[in-house]
């Protein structure tokens, strides 16, 4: 058994294994390495427990609550207001990414899961957290004591429909009459979906300053750099699809997709032209064009966004599983967790009634 905090990822070990998510490819990986995305300097120290040829796990150490989507500051206040230390941390997902995964590659190892327990309980980390679980692993993060914690996003599921037009024939008039609507732009603005053998250096340049575009508008943090999306871009042409907005052949506004051989992740876009649903557009109907083009069975188009449920995002439940080291604090968490499915409970009948389908 390797445990390996070194940053850099075993090459060898990494690719004895398969797996079905562009985010657990060694590419991305190295590639979040590489950029210095990810690294001690960031926050998010990479942690591997490998078992040779059979399974590995990745955690990070982390020093802050920042990318992860399923938030706990909450927590850490509360940990801040008794002068107890939250951080460091343990958090298993995908840095910066709201996408449900495995946590472990190949296959799940209770050897590596006793391995990583040892690892937390002798270090010093207030909390051990496994962000976006898959369905499987519900029940084993339970059977290591740990508390199942509810939330959702919004998800368009591939109904088998032939084209765009075959899903709005299943939307109420209305609906569809408004997405229609929505989609008529003027003759002079073009969309275009990349990939694979397209994709070129000029992308991946585009794409990072769309995204710095966002990011301005939001006041949010920059967590990727250009290095990472040149990369990516690189590495993973084939798992990307980057579409364009050109007004007269010139570029002006661009999203970026990953995808797998049954799922599309809606991750990044940005415009340097505020153009009326041009939002809707890049994020939402090329995603679900290329969602059907590709007969891919669901769309993750991520948390927050009410505006989703009426162009045919449905509310999904997702889950995490949460250990804290201070056993009264473990158990008072499991009271904040189960107000907190309730209040869901409550909402995602009246959320789901307002889809538009007939």
């Amino acid at each position: 058994m390797t445990i390996n905090l070194s940053n850099k990822i075993n090459e060898t070990g990494w690719k004895d294994f398969t797996n079905s998510s562009p985010f657990l490819d060694y590419d991305f990986f190295l590639s979040l390495e590489e950029s210095g995305v990810i690294g001690q300097e960031s926050g998010w120290q990479a942690v591997y427990i490998e078992e040779a040829k059979k399974s590995l796990l990745y955690t990070f150490v982390k020093n802050h609550s920042y990318g992860e989507y399923i938030f706990d500051w909450d927590w850490a206040n509360f940990y801040g207001s008794r002068g107890i230390p939250y951080y460091p941390k343990l958090t298993s997902m995908i840095p910066f990414t709201s996408a449900t995964t495995s946590h472990f590659l190949n296959t799940r190892s209770e050897n590596i899961m006793n391995n990583y327990e040892e690892f937390f309980s002798s270090n010093p980390y207030s909390s051990s957290h496994f962000l976006f679980l898959t369905e499987s692993e519900k029940e084993f993060f339970k059977s290591y004591d740990y508390h199942l914690r509810d939330s959702f996003q919004y998800h368009f599921c591939n109904d088998n429909y032939k084209d765009f037009d075959d899903f709005l024939s299943h939307l109420k008039s209305k609906k569809a009459k408004q997405i229609r609507k929505e989609r008529c732009f003027d003759q002079d603005i073009t969309f275009k979906k990349i990939s694979g053998d397209e994709i070129t250096d000029q992308h991946y340049k585009e794409m990072y300053q769309f995204y710095l575009t966002t990011i301005s508008k939001k006041n949010a943090i920059p967590y990727l750099n250009e290095t990472f999306f040149k990369l990516i871009f690189k590495r993973l042409a084939n798992s990307i699809c980057y579409i364009q907005a050109n007004r007269n052949e010139e570029v002006i506004a661009g999203a970026l997709y990953f995808f797998s051989g049954e799922r599309l992740y809606g991750r990044y876009w940005g415009s340097v032209e505020d153009i009326p649903n041009l939002h809707f557009e890049l994020c939402y109907y090329q995603g679900i064009e290329f969602c059907i083009e590709k007969k891919l069975s669901v769309f993750e188009a991520g948390a927050q966004g009410e505006h989703k449920i009426s162009r045919g995002f449905r509310p999904v439940k997702t889950f995490s599983a949460h250990k804290i080291k201070i056993p009264a604090i473990h158990t008072a968490i499991e009271g904040y967790i189960k107000s907190e499915r309730e209040q869901i409970n409550n909402i995602l009948p009246e959320l789901s009634s307002r889809l538009p389908f007939k």
